[in-house]
């Protein structure tokens, strides 16, 4: 069988080895449990093949040895976890699936800033979009009621766009969910802007805004506005480096969220086509 892919919730942690996490049950030496948080190798299972030693392109694991292991008695160690870029390569060439990448949860003040974030993304969006629709706009202004209703169906689509692309282009990790692309998409609303997620998110909670007309909208949306930009410049350094100098190509052709400069380059490399 696989590693458990809850081994966090259904194991506990029992130990650490040079300050990697070791989850139990282990009974030396046919039991070993798992070593790692985030790039976490069932010991159990590994047969010592080195596929996740050749494939690593951050070099994070080292040899351990395990003597008297039924399987094998050297082991794929994740020595350098928090290097992990989440290509996903080793669990992909594992041949008995040993290895499992986790995304790690923001922590400190970014966790706090996500938690704010989505606080007030929930209470903005919705919230805006009711009042205006079962109360109408607060100012009345009919014209702008319904630029913000096309705004709100352009922000869903590019949402939703980013998830279809990355199901159909980005390669997800087999039994993994849309986000562990392992192929870097440019194309469909990739070629527009680079965070069509995030864009849409904006326009979303820019369109609220207009739909209720209401200060209230106003004052909650402005903050989850301005942290998206935070949020983006966090995940372009992560995209730096997992892709390397192809997302810096990448970024050197298409914007990151301008979405008439994006439009704009899309339609002049269309005509060069």
């Amino acid at each position: 069988m696989p590693i458990d892919p809850k081994f966090q919730k259904n194991r506990t942690k029992v130990g650490t080895e040079t300050d990697i996490a070791i989850w139990g049950p282990t009974d030396p030496p046919e039991t070993l449990g798992i070593r790692g948080t985030y790039v976490a190798v069932d010991w159990d299972i590994c047969t010592g093949c080195g596929a996740c030693l050749e494939t690593c392109p951050e070099q994070l694991y080292d040899w351990m040895v395990t003597p008297n292991h039924p399987l094998s008695e050297k082991k794929a160690f994740p020595a350098r976890e928090s290097d992990c870029v989440q290509c996903y390569k080793c669990e992909i060439e594992c041949p008995v699936r040993a290895i499992r990448i986790i995304y790690p949860a923001p922590a400190g003040w970014l966790a706090w800033l996500g938690w704010l974030t989505f606080i007030l993304l929930f209470l903005q969006l919705p919230g805006g979009v009711i009042y205006g629709v079962i109360f109408g706009p607060s100012l009345s202004l009919q014209t702008l009621f319904y630029i913000g209703c096309v705004i709100l169906v352009l922000g869903l689509l590019f949402v939703f766009s980013s998830l279809m692309y990355f199901r159909r282009r980005g390669k997800p990790v087999e039994g993994r969910g849309v986000m562990a692309t392992t192929v870097l998409v440019e194309s469909g609303t990739y070629g527009i802007v680079r965070h069509p997620q995030f864009l849409g998110a904006v326009l979303m909670m820019c369109a609220s805004i207009l739909i209720s007309q209401h200060w209230f909208f106003v004052l909650v949306g402005v903050p989850p506005i301005l942290s998206m930009h935070i949020w983006v410049q966090n995940s372009e350094e992560l995209l730096i480096a997992k892709f390397g100098d192809d997302y810096k190509r990448y970024m050197r052709r298409v914007p990151r969220m301008n979405l008439f400069l994006g439009i704009l380059r899309a339609v002049e490399r269309k005509k060069e086509d």
